[in-house]
C-alpha cells in the first residue's frame, strides 16, 4: 500500500523521518507548512525551528537513492506557532506566519550540482525579520491571511489581513528590514460586546476571513498603447464570514486609499436567503476572462461564481474619486458543489464541519484542490475551457462559440483521514500540501501523523481540442463528433461518490463493526462506481475493437481492389503514353508538311526588272558590308597609331633633359666659342681658296 501512496519513497527519506518526530500532537486545524517551487520542496520543522529543503527533481530521477536535504536555519527563529509557509515568485524570500505573527526569511542563492543552495552546504544560516514587534501593528491583532502582492515589480510586497478588518502592506526588500507602507480598514474593528444579549460583528460574520487578488485592470488610461505602471489596478476580493464578498480597487502602491468602513458587498445572483452560506472560510480567484471566484464554506459546500462587471464609462468617470467602493461588479453563482467531509455519512447523520483551504494548480487553471481536516479533494472546472474558447473566438464567431450550457464540475475524494465514527476530539488535519508540476503533476501531502502521501494526478475531464485549419468551411455547419477517448473518459468519470485512499489515525480505536462498515462502503463504491463502469468500458472497447477489426478487413479488401485497379491504370497509362508519343511525332511531321505547302502556295516568280533590282540591292548590300569591314580596320589602325603616338610622347617626356642655369650658360658659352672658331676657320678657308684660286 505504501508503494501506491508513495511512489517517490519520500517516507524513506531522512528529511521526513526527522520531520515525523518533530511534528506536534496538539494541532487541531489544517495547516500548510509545505511549499513546492521549481522542484524544490520547502517544509517547516516546528521542533528545530528551521526550514528543510529537498530537491524533488533529484528524488524523482533517483527514487531508490539517498538524496540529501539541506537546512535553512533562521538567525532569529520565531517563538510562536507557524501554520503557513509561502515562497515569492522570484524564490529569494520566504514568509512564515501563524495567527500571532509573521517572519520573513531571506533565501540563499543556488548553484552547483542539482542547483543546491550555496552549492550543497548542509546547514545554512539565513537572515530573518520578525513583523510582530512592539513597533508593529500586528502585535495587537491576529493574522487571518498573508499573500505576496502580484503587482509588486520586484516581488517584495506582502499584504496582510488581520483580525481587526485591516489590511497592512509591507515592503520587504532582500537584506533590509520590512517597512510598513500602507494600512487601511475594510470594516469595523471587532470588539467584545458589553451586553451578553447583543452579539458583536465577529459573531455576526462581518469580519474578513480571507482574500485573494483578481485579474488586473487599467484605470482611466486614454492611450491604450502606452500603459503606465501606476495605472494598473489589482482588485482584491475580500471574503467575510457571512459569505459576503467585497472588492477593493486602487493601486495600493501609488494611490491614497479610502478608509471608509461602509463598503457594499457584491450582489450575488441568483439571490438566496442565506446569501450562499453563513460559515464561509476561504476564497480563491482563478485568473480567467472573466475571473472565476471560488468560495468555500465550513459545511463542505463550494460555490463557483463568475465575476462580471458593467463597462459603464460614465459611471467610472463620476465615481473615479471613490474607486475603492465600486459596486458595478456582480457575482453570478453558476454552480454549487458539496464535497464529503469524511466517509460513511448518511443523509440523516449530522455532518462534520471544518475550515477548508483552497489551492490552485499553477499548471492547469481548470483544476484546484481542497484540503481540510477530513482529507483532500480534487475539483475540476470544465467551464474554464468553455470561457477560453469563447473569449478567444473572433467577433464573427462569438454567437457560435457561446455555450448553451456550462459543463458540470466534478469532485474526486483523493485522501480521507476521517469517518463518521471518528470522535469529535480526534482531529486528523493536513499539515502540508504542494504540487510537483513537471513532467506530470504529483500531489504531495503531509498528514498529521507525519506520513507523506504523493499521488499522480489523473484528470478524466481533460479533453484535447482538435483545431480545424480549413477556413472555407462554415463553423456553424461543422458536425463535431466526440472522440472515443473523450467518450471513455466520460464513462469513467465519477459523478457522485469516489473511493479515496484512507489514512486514518492509528490512535483512533475503531470496532470490528466499524471496520466492516468501512469495508462494505468501499466495496459498494467499487461495485457501483468503478466495476460497473469498467465492465461497460470493457464491453465498449471490445465492441470498438471488433468494429475496427471488421473495418480493417473491409479496408484491406478495398485496398487490394484498389491496388489491382492501380496496376491496370498504370498499364493503361503506359499504353496511352506510347500512343501519345506516336501521335505527337505524326503531328509534327504533318505540321512541317503543312508549312511547306503554305510556302509553295504563297510563292510567286519575279519579273526581269525585279530580278535586276534584286541583284543590284544584293550588290549594294555586299559593298556596304565591305565598307563596314574596311572602316573597322581603319578605326583599329587609327587607334593603334594614336596609342603609338601617345607612347612616343611619354618616352620623349621621360628622355627630356632639364638643365640648370649654370649648365645653360656653360653650353651657351661653348656654343658661342664654337661659333667663333667655326667663323675663324671659315675665314681661313676662304683665304686659302683665294690664295689657291680655287
Amino acid at each position: 500500500m505504501l508503494s501506491c501512496t508513495d511512489p517517490l519513497r519520500l517516507n524513506d527519506n531522512k528529511l521526513f523521518k526527522k520531520l515525523k518526530n518533530a511534528l506536534p500532537n496538539s494541532v487541531k486545524d489544517t495547516q500548510n507548512i509545505l511549499e513546492i517551487r521549481e522542484d524544490i520542496l520547502y517544509v517547516w520543522n516546528p521542533k528545530k525551528y528551521c526550514i528543510f529543503t529537498l530537491n524533488l527533481g533529484a528524488v524523482r530521477s533517483n527514487p531508490s537513492g539517498a538524496v540529501p536535504f539541506q537546512i535553512l536555519q533562521p538567525t532569529d527563529p520565531p517563538i510562536f506557532d507557524i501554520t503557513n509557509l509561502l515562497i515569492n515568485e522570484t524564490e529569494d524570500q520566504a514568509v512564515l506566519w501563524g495567527n500571532l505573527g509573521i517572519v520573513l526569511v531571506d533565501l540563499p542563492r543556488r548553484w552547483g550540482k542539482d542547483n543546491a543552495f550555496q552549492g550543497g552546504k548542509e546547514i545554512i544560516s539565513c537572515m530573518n525579520y520578525n513583523l510582530n514587534g512592539y513597533n508593529s501593528k500586528i502585535a495587537t491583532a491576529e493574522i487571518r491571511r498573508v499573500r505576496w502582492h502580484p503587482g509588486s515589480a520586484n516581488n517584495s510586497h506582502l499584504l496582510v489581513l488581520t483580525s481587526e478588518n485591516t489590511f497592512q502592506l509591507y515592503e520587504c526588500e532582500v537584506g533590509t528590514n520590512p517597512r510598513l507602507i500602507k494600512t487601511h480598514k475594510i470594516g469595523q474593528i471587532p470588539s467584545r460586546s458589553p451586553s451578553k444579549t447583543l452579539p458583536n460583528i465577529e459573531a455576526l460574520g462581518e469580519t474578513a476571513v480571507d482574500f485573494d487578488f483578481s485579474t488586473p485592470s487599467l484605470k482611466n488610461c486614454s492611450n491604450e498603447n502606452n500603459y503606465e505602471w501606476n495605472k494598473i489596478e489589482w482588485p482584491i476580493l475580500v471574503l467575510r464570514g457571512n459569505g459576503e464578498v467585497i472588492v477593493i480597487y486602487e493601486n495600493i502602491f501609488f494611490d491614497s486609499l479610502n478608509t471608509s468602513e461602509n463598503r457594499k458587498p457584491l450582489t450575488m445572483y441568483p439571490q438566496t436567503d442565506d446569501n450562499y452560506g453563513t460559515d464561509s472560510c476561504s476564497i480563491m480567484c482563478i485568473p480567467t476572462t472573466p475571473p472565476i471566484v471560488i468560495i468555500a464554506s465550513c459545511s463542505g459546500k463550494i460555490y463557483h461564481a463568475i465575476l462580471l462587471g458593467d463597462n459603464n464609462d460614465e459611471y467610472n468617470e463620476n465615481n473615479d474619486n471613490n474607486s475603492m467602493n465600486k459596486t458595478e461588479n456582480t457575482l453570478f453563482v453558476f454552480e454549487i458543489v458539496e464535497i464529503e467531509l469524511g466517509l460513511l455519512y448518511n443523509d440523516n447523520d449530522k455532518k462534520y464541519t471544518c475550515p477548508i483551504k483552497l489551492h490552485l494548480d499553477r499548471g492547469n487553471k481548470s483544476r484546484y484542490f481542497c484540503f481540510h481536516n477530513a482529507g483532500i479533494h480534487m475539483m475540476t472546472l470544465p467551464v474554464v475551457s468553455q470561457l477560453e474558447k469563447f473569449t478567444n473566438s473572433n467577433d464573427e464567431d462569438t454567437d457560435a462559440n457561446l455555450p448553451s450550457s456550462l459543463y458540470q464540475s466534478s469532485s474526486q475524494y483523493l485522501v480521507c483521514t476521517r469517518t463518521k465514527h471518528t470522535k469529535i476530539n480526534e482531529v486528523a488535519p493536513i499539515l502540508g500540501f504542494g504540487l510537483l508540476q513537471q513532467p506530470c503533476p504529483v500531489l504531495i501531502a503531509l498528514l498529521h501523523t507525519g506520513t507523506v502521501v504523493d499521488l499522480s494526478i489523473v484528470d478524466l475531464d481533460y479533453k484535447p481540442t482538435n483545431e480545424i485549419t480549413s477556413s472555407s468551411v462554415d463553423s456553424n455547419k461543422i458536425i463535431r463528433r466526440e472522440s472515443f477517448d473523450n467518450y471513455i473518459r466520460g464513462l469513467l468519470k465519477h459523478n457522485s461518490a469516489s473511493q479515496p485512499i484512507t489514512q486514518l489515525d492509528e490512535k483512533s480505536k475503531m470496532s470490528g463493526k466499524e471496520y466492516l462498515e468501512l469495508l462494505y462502503h468501499a466495496t459498494d463504491v467499487f461495485r457501483n462506481q468503478y466495476f460497473e463502469k469498467h465492465d461497460r468500458v470493457r464491453k465498449d472497447i471490445e465492441r470498438k475493437v471488433d468494429t475496427l477489426r471488421r473495418l480493417k478487413e473491409h479496408q484491406t479488401h478495398e485496398l487490394e481492389i484498389l491496388m489491382e485497379a492501380k496496376k491496370k491504370l498504370h498499364k493503361k497509362a503506359e499504353d496511352l503514353a506510347d500512343r501519345y508519343e506516336d501521335i505527337k511525332s505524326k503531328q509534327e511531321e504533318f505540321a512541317k508538311r503543312a508549312e511547306e505547302v503554305l510556302r509553295l502556295v504563297n510563292y510567286k516568280k519575279l519579273s526581269s526588272i525585279e530580278q535586276m533590282e534584286a541583284f543590284e540591292l544584293k550588290e549594294l548590300d555586299n559593298k556596304i558590308q565591305d565598307f563596314k569591314t574596311r572602316i573597322c580596320q581603319l578605326k583599329i589602325k587609327s587607334n593603334h597609331q594614336n596609342s603609338h603616338i601617345e607612347n612616343n610622347k611619354i618616352k620623349e617626356k621621360k628622355n627630356e633633359l632639364i638643365l640648370n642655369n649654370k649648365q645653360e650658360e656653360a653650353i651657351k658659352s661653348n656654343i658661342g666659342q664654337m661659333a667663333k672658331d667655326i667663323a675663324a676657320m671659315i675665314s681661313k678657308v676662304k683665304t686659302l681658296e683665294n690664295d689657291l684660286d680655287i
